[in-house]
């Protein structure tokens, strides 16, 4: 094809300005050249055996040098596509016709089957090769006579000549191209002529834009509304905007955008318009075209055009084209919109308008997420007018002071309007930073300025209401105030940080919590004392309780509901930890009291003791509340309200309560095992000791009753087994079988009258001494050792040596030298014991289990001082720990991502391309557009072939062995090969989709906060710290006080007691009989014994419960 026909032709495919004298030259082209016969499209019958019918188009073209004809045919009718095959029509030796659709060329060597259809074309197609196969030419006649002896040569060999119909010759190629140019020529020239009709009709019927306004509904719309406002934000008019059909030529459409900001430099406005402003079938900052109907009917809408998908807008240069327009393209990645204004001015105005909104539009969908409310370009402006910075900031500064000052117009009588007038002042604030933030680049000198101006007036606002009516703020107010703060800390995170907003936060909930203390201290103390005079009752499990557990949980939890309520964060939860921590304390500490030094009611001790599971439980659940409230880690709310030390000290309470309850029933257990071990009846005994305690240990609950009844059975057998060692020394021979029968016949009768109190395995652990006693005073020197190390483990160092040569007196089976052997082999046994024991148990003064001592009056106020001192430690145990903890926590800055350094990269360019299991290359224009790289078939192509997902690449791999090639290997391994023109050329389209990829994967907009506040003065100052301070050490010193008064008034009665004790016993003689003594000790102060023995027994030892009652006995003497 001639160069010249191509300049032509490339002229006439972008232009309709001339589209006469193109038609008379496309007239005078078809008078030089002879018309052309058929052409059209016929299926093909492949010769493959699978392949079946293909369609092809079909030409017959003429050769201009030999005048011959061929039969071309193609995979389609585009102009620029080769020829898949070509037959001379001279070398056709017949034509069968198979059916009405259906003929048989004969070729020499092969046959061309054909279908094709209506009946006409069948027919026009077979005379026409006929008629051109049979011309009178006499070259034509000498190659058909050669071509006939070639068919009867093949006729005669057994190897019919090969057809080489897929070798097209250039020529033939060549006029193939001229005659579907031809026809796509014809064609465009019936369709222009049709068109500069349709745009002469056009222009004389086109409607004004005040006209197209109003059939398409906007008229009312604008009415509603600023028109002011609504006109700068619209642009509108008439466009042609070119098809996108195989024939390209403009049609005159009517355009319309309507922008979220103004899209005119003479106007401007802080206001955002937002879809819902809008008519539901307008979207902002979208293109929308209409064509007209008939007149005075609604035209159609044709389409509509996002901006936010336009990658660019480019202005075609018109001084090298032949369109009568201005032409300019808007780039959608995978489309191109050609537009044509009537004048440059309007295509200026488009552009400018579409620029605009395309900043616009990007700024609205931004990948932050932000929604834009406030138009911030014009104090941008302002800003930017002046080139020096102290200028420009002077500039700003009463620009904000200002708008601030408008806001803040009232003045601040009650905490309400504090807050309606600052939540404006932020409100504005936010919006700014927020339209600053999703700029390109990010104006963070804009945010400085409001920092500056909005946040400081805010914090002075706040600073001075609070200094003013601190004192007359109710609780309520001091949530309201703290709940406004926190919120405006999480508004502003993003754009600075001023600890002074989190430390007044803290504060005013420190001044909240501290407040409601003072004010519940009261009624905490009214529960402590209902303890004391309410009277149990009975549950549903017939279990004696209190309602402490409700009213006591009922202010914890009222509290935190009403404080969450109002102040919903994370820092009203931490602090309403320690709320709930201060009161539970409170009440533990005052409960606990209360049992050391008041001599209460069994029934209410086993109510206290009852009422600690449901505290229990109460503790664990509002754990969990402000956990849950706050979205606290466990770590976060264990350290706050520290729920493990508080159910420690409920346990405690309820192990003093259980105590206490011990005492009252069984502390004179040991009273009942004064006789001689033969001589005791344990079925007796038993009823005695449990008769009384089992219908009030029936009313306490079943976890404490059992460890109770587990209790009173070691102490039973300690006494138990103390008589039977100190009978042991007294026994005679025939005692020894007694012994052992009673010990057995005893076991039974324990087993079977606590066996529904305790738990089996429990109670068969209690026994055991009974069987290893058993063995050891039957079994001989070496089966005796096994029950000896049970027993000394059983009752701990008491179970001495001298306990050994006690029990040994019982052994009459054995001589003297085998009782010796038997001693020695048993202490070193002990003493391999006591070695491996710790080291705090070897510091114990001990006597031996079995022997009788007096008790040592000289040591009772020693041990009543103890006792107080233990008390004191049980009740410093449940301290009040709660601080203020304003520490400042100061976040840490934001990590930004290294930006990539400037490097030089291509975007679009042309590249060969193999696709998946393709041979050949394919020649393409490429383009990297938004996490998409497009493809075109050429640069001037309007639609993208297809496009690759950068995201979905897997890798992008460089060919070593050839460096201007490079593979993309996607995800579902689908791998696509592409060849430049040199090694550099492959390295920029590597790093450029690598870069694509990055920044897909990185955020694309960060943000960091602003660092202020430092040095300067507190928002929220706590006045009351100084007050609160004071009032603590009042009750530190009233503690102390009475601690002191406490025990002056134990030493007092412990000197009377010892002196009347001393009186008495100087009166009965230096030696006085046993009935005297036990007369005396029942004479002696019950309240002061009962201390005493409490003192003993309560001590906190790591060895077994053995070693206490021994200290309880006199047996063992405590520290």
């Amino acid at each position: 094809m001639s160069l010249d026909f191509e300049i032509k032709r490339s002229g006439l495919s972008i232009s309709t300005s001339s589209f006469d004298a193109f038609c008379e030259e496309i007239k005078r082209n078809d008078n030089k050249i002879e018309g052309h016969p058929l052409r059209g499209w016929m299926k093909k019958k492949s010769p493959a055996l699978l392949k079946g019918w293909q369609k092809r188009y079909f030409m017959l073209i003429e050769n201009p040098q030999d005048k011959g004809w061929k039969l071309v045919y193609f995979d389609n009718d585009k102009t620029d596509t080769r020829p898949n095959g070509a037959f001379d029509v001279s070398t056709i030796t017949s034509i069968q016709q198979v059916s009405k659709k259906e003929f048989t060329i004969h070729f020499p060597g092969r046959k061309l089957e054909l279908k094709v259809k209506p009946q006409e074309v069948y027919q026009q197609w077979i005379n026409t090769l006929n008629e051109l196969r049979s011309a009178t030419n006499v070259e034509r006649t000498k190659r058909q006579l050669s071509v006939e002896q070639d068919v009867k040569l093949s006729n005669e060999s057994p190897i019919k000549m090969p057809s080489n119909h897929k070798v097209v010759d250039n020529l033939t190629v060549q006029q193939a191209q001229v005659q579907k140019e031809r026809q796509r020529n014809s064609i465009l020239i019936e369709q222009s002529k049709e068109s500069k009709k349709k745009k002469e009709k056009e222009s004389l019927t086109q409607l004004s834009n005040e006209k197209m306004i109003e059939l398409v509904g906007l008229k009312e719309f604008i009415k509603n509304m600023n028109e002011q406002f609504i006109y700068q934000r619209m642009i509108y008019g008439y466009l042609g905007k070119r098809s996108k059909g195989k024939v390209k030529y403009f049609q005159k459409r009517w355009f319309i955008l309507v922008s979220a900001k103004p899209l005119y430099s003479d106007y401007n406005d802080e206001r955002i318009l937002t879809e819902a402003q809008l008519p539901t079938w307008l979207e902002l900052d979208t293109i929308t075209y209409f064509q007209e109907k008939e007149e005075g009917k609604p035209p159609k809408a044709k389409g509509d055009v996002s901006m936010i998908d336009c990658q660019e807008i480019i202005m075609k240069d018109m001084s090298k084209s032949k369109e009568s327009g201005f032409t300019f393209k808007l780039n959608m990645g995978d489309r191109l919109y050609h537009l044509m204004a009537d004048t440059e001015q309007e295509r200026k105005k488009w552009q400018s308008a579409l620029s605009l909104s395309m900043r616009t539009t990007k700024e609205i969908h931004n990948p932050l997420k932000i929604k834009i409310k406030k138009n911030i370009d014009p104090i941008i402006q302002l800003y930017d007018e002046e080139p020096q910075l102290i200028a420009r900031r002077e500039k700003m500064k009463a620009k904000l002071e200002k708008d601030v000052s408008q806001i803040l117009n009232q003045e601040d009588q009650d905490l309400a309007i504090l807050l309606k007038q600052l939540s404006e002042v932020r409100q504005d604030m936010l919006e700014s930073m927020q339209a600053c933030i999703v700029k390109d680049p990010q104006r963070k000198d804009i945010i400085k300025e409001y920092t500056d101006i909005y946040h400081e007036k805010i914090c002075d606002r706040i600073s001075a209401f609070w200094d003013l009516h601190y004192k007359q703020m109710q609780s309520p107010e001091l949530l309201l105030l703290a709940q406004w703060l926190n919120d405006y800390l999480n508004q502003m995170k993003d754009f600075f940080n001023d600890d002074r907003i989190i430390f007044g936060v803290r504060v005013l909930l420190n001044i909240y919590v501290n407040r409601s203390l003072e004010n519940l201290e009261s009624v905490l103390n009214s529960i402590i004392d209902q303890e004391k005079t309410q009277e149990p009752i009975f549950n549903d499990q017939q279990l004696l309780i209190t309602q402490t557990p409700v009213d006591l949980f009922k202010i914890i939890n009222e509290g935190f509901d009403m404080a969450y309520k109002l102040c919903p964060c994370k820092e009203t939860s931490l602090k309403l930890g320690g709320f709930g921590k201060t009161i539970l304390q409170q009440y533990q500490y005052g409960i606990q009291e209360m049992i050391d030094e008041i001599q209460l009611s069994t029934p209410k001790l086993v109510a206290i003791c009852n009422n600690t599971l449901a505290l229990h439980d109460n503790t664990k659940n509002y754990s969990k509340v402000i956990q849950q409230g706050g979205n606290l880690n466990e770590e976060e709310s264990e350290r706050v309200f520290d729920c493990q030390k508080i159910t420690k000290n409920f346990v405690q309470i309820a192990n003093s309560c259980r105590d206490k309850i011990f005492f009252s029933y069984f502390s004179r257990v040991g009273t009942h095992f004064k006789k001689s071990f033969l001589e005791l009846q344990i079925i007796d005994t038993l009823k005695v000791i449990i008769e009384p305690a089992t219908e009030t240990l029936s009313q306490l609950h079943d976890s404490f009753s059992r460890k109770l009844w587990k209790q009173l059975l070691d102490t039973i057998v300690l006494y138990y087994f103390n008589q039977f060692i100190i009978s042991c020394g007294k026994a005679k021979k025939e005692n020894q079988k007694e012994f052992t029968s009673k010990l057995e016949n005893d076991k039974e009768i324990l087993v079977q009258e606590l066996e529904t109190f305790i738990f089996e395995k429990q109670l068969l652990a209690s026994l055991k001494p009974f069987d290893d006693m058993i063995n050891f005073i039957n079994e001989d020197s070496l089966s005796i050792l096994d029950p000896c190390k049970s027993l000394r483990v059983y009752f701990g160092r008491a179970f001495s040596e001298k306990t050994i040569k006690t029990i040994m007196c019982l052994r009459f089976d054995l001589d003297k030298e085998k009782k010796k052997e038997t001693i020695e082999i048993c202490k070193n046994l002990i003493e391999d014991i006591n070695k491996s024991e710790p080291v705090e148990h070897q510091s114990r003064l001990m006597d031996v289990l079995g022997q009788e001592e007096e008790e040592n009056a000289d040591q009772s106020l020693n041990q009543q001082l103890q006792q107080i001192q233990q008390q004191e430690n049980r009740r410093a145990d449940i301290f009040l720990d709660f601080h203020n903890d304003d520490q400042l926590q100061i976040p840490e800055p934001q990590e930004q991502r290294s930006s990539m350094e400037k490097k030089e990269f291509i975007d679009e360019g042309y590249l060969n391309k193999k696709k998946p299991k393709q041979k050949g290359w394919d020649y393409r224009y490429f383009r990297i557009r938004k996490g998409y790289m497009y493809w075109y078939i050429n640069a001037n192509s309007r639609e993208a072939q297809n496009k690759i997902n950068l995201q979905s690449v897997d890798e992008v791999i460089a060919n070593t062995q050839k460096p201007a090639n490079f593979k993309i290997l996607l995800e579902d391994q689908k791998v696509y090969k592409f060849k430049t023109q040199s090694k550099e050329e492959c390295e920029l389209w590597v790093k450029t989709i690598l870069r694509e990829q990055n920044q897909l994967d990185s955020t694309i907009i960060t943000i960091e906060a602003i660092k202020i506040g430092n040095g300067k003065k507190a928002i929220i100052q706590d006045y009351d710290e100084m007050a609160r301070k004071e009032r603590q050490l009042q009750k530190q010193e009233e503690r102390k006080r009475k601690r002191i008064e406490r025990e002056n008034e134990i030493k007092r009665k412990q000197q009377e007691q010892k002196m009347l004790q001393q009186q008495q016993l100087k009166e009965l003689g230096d030696k006085p009989k046993a009935h005297q003594v036990e007369v005396f000790e029942q004479q002696s102060d019950p309240v002061m014994k009962q201390q005493l023995y409490y003192q003993d027994y309560s001590q906190k030892q790591s060895t077994s419960c053995w070693t206490q009652f021994l200290i309880a006995l006199g047996i063992e003497r405590p520290k």
